[in-house]
């Protein structure tokens, strides 16, 4: 649907149980936007994971789910988390409120009576603003993508000569040359890795990475993974072990992409464990949701270091202290992979370590 300057028509949702309210809202933005309405939270949010408005309306005095709790849940959801949300409210102006709303994630906080000119200027803004931020996104992935496409290509001839030089020089080479060898061949695998991640990251920012979604059989997963991974733990003469694995867990998702979740989590175990420490992979769950934990006896994470271990290129201080540093993105893919499931990934409480946890709904819709 389209404008009649022939520009797609933004979407406005106005989630408010009063039917005058919501018709004010359809009459004041009904003839330069497409408007959708839901009288209450559950229905809102159906409406806005299935639409992805441009904006949305919220009313915070609702029977049953209020809009703190709505707003709670569209955060959450890395379909709406993006979505401009303006509070409209009855309730006198309350400082209390207001700061609740803004930090839960509203953009704008306004007080009934609605005044026509006022809503109509902030849901413009807010619209513009998301455009612009849509823009910004599709830009700075398109030129990473161009810059790590750029890199990966002599990266690759580096990795392949590498590999060669290997060869040639055998097993009796020199010691230090098979030493300079050996730090160049990893020092190219790493980049490599770290341009994978960043490519996977700016797909996500987009929406352009794909997830296949067949029955996957999370016990032989977790079995084959912590297998494949045993090496390198005797090596450390780390105790890797796996709990759970005794009960069939299925569910519906990407294979290869939720592989990628529980390697990235035993990486990060493996890299924190001090010698003779312990790791555990631990499944389990219920007929509607599945739960895997990777719990180690490594530092663990300072408390207020907690809230930016899923942003981007962010590390705790043990983390740029580590013999082997990441990238600051292990983490951030992790979230993305296991929300493009409808599920979550968490940090548990714990007195010693780490204990990383993810569900997965079993259905393939949301736990």
């Amino acid at each position: 649907m389209s404008s009649e300057s022939g520009e797609p028509r933004s979407t406005i949702l106005v989630i408010d149980d009063r039917s005058e309210n919501r018709l004010l809202i359809r009459y004041l933005f009904d003839a330069e936007h497409r408007v959708l309405e839901a009288d209450d939270g559950e229905s809102g949010l159906a409406l806005a994971s299935a639409a992805r408005p441009d904006c949305i309306l919220l009313d915070i005095s609702m029977p049953g789910m209020t809009g703190f709790e709505v707003l709670e849940r569209l955060e959450s959801n890395p379909r709406t988390r993006e979505i401009p949300v303006i509070i409209l409210t009855a309730t006198e102006d309350n400082l209390g409120a207001m700061d609740r709303a803004l930090r839960a994630g509203a953009v704008d906080y306004l007080t009934k009576p609605i005044d026509a000119h006022r809503v109509s200027i902030r849901v413009r803004g807010a619209i513009e603003r998301n455009r612009l931020l849509r823009e910004l996104q599709t830009l700075r992935a398109n030129f990473t993508s161009m810059l790590v496409h750029d890199l990966r290509a002599p990266l690759t001839v580096i990795d392949g000569y590498t590999q060669l030089l290997k060869g040639r020089l055998g097993s009796q080479a020199d010691a230090t040359l098979m030493r300079y060898a050996t730090a160049i061949d990893d020092s190219a695998k790493r980049m490599l890795g770290l341009i994978r991640q960043i490519l996977d990251v700016s797909k996500f920012e987009v929406g352009k990475l794909t997830i296949e979604r067949v029955p996957v059989d999370l016990r032989r997963m977790v079995t084959d993974v912590v297998e494949a991974f045993q090496p390198a733990a005797r090596q450390r003469s780390i105790e890797l072990t796996a709990r759970g694995v005794d009960a069939p867990r299925t569910v519906l998702g990407d294979a290869a992409r939720l592989e990628q979740v529980i390697m990235n989590l035993l990486t990060n175990a493996l890299k924190f464990t001090p010698p003779e420490g312990a790791i555990r992979v631990e499944l389990d769950g219920d007929a509607e949701a599945v739960t895997i934990a990777v719990r180690d006896s490594g530092p663990g994470v300072p408390p207020e270091e907690r809230q930016f271990l899923f942003e981007p290129f962010s590390q705790t201080t043990s983390g740029r202290h580590a013999s082997t540093p990441g990238t600051g993105l292990g983490l951030v893919i992790c979230r993305r992979l296991v929300e493009a499931h409808q599920g979550r990934i968490w940090l548990d409480d714990t007195e010693e370590g780490c204990r990383f946890v993810f569900s997965l709904p079993v259905n393939g819709h949301v736990a």
